[in-house]
């Protein structure tokens, strides 16, 4: 019998930064993109941002299952 609960599965994201003359590879698990975007822009301002506040960095990621 299956559940009625969806059981919400979080990944691995491989993430690499490049902003403000620094590259940064981190590895971050969250349930969606969304969240590791969120968690990247609070936790890495001071390269994807600049002094004055625009985006001044890229982001690229490479998602993978958890066992």
């Amino acid at each position: 019998m299956e559940s009625l609960h969806q059981v919400r599965k979080r990944k691995r994201y491989h993430v690499k930064m490049n902003g403000n003359n620094q590259e940064e590879q981190v590895v971050i698990i969250a349930y969606s993109p969304e969240e590791m975007k969120s968690l990247v822009r609070k936790l890495y301002k001071h390269i994807i941002i600049d002094d004055k506040g625009l985006p001044s960095g890229e982001i690229s990621f490479e998602a993978t299952e958890l066992l």
